[in-house]
């Protein structure tokens, strides 16, 4: 698995399908805010199981 930068995947398999990794930016916007979305775009709390900030590990 290739890593960016920040030491994070580019992409992640999510439900048998390929998603790239949202940019730092954003993942920092869902670290301070109080709804995060998952890889299809649904919008949840951050610590729900599909946020992208769970799957990450970051939460």
């Amino acid at each position: 698995m290739a890593t960016d930068r920040n030491g994070l995947p580019d992409t992640i398999v999510w439900r048998g399908l390929t998603y790239d990794i949202p940019d730092f930016d954003q993942i920092e916007a869902w670290v301070f805010g109080s709804v995060c979305e998952t890889p299809d775009g649904d919008t949840v709390e951050p610590d729900h199981p599909d946020s992208w900030l769970s799957l990450l590990g970051i939460v």
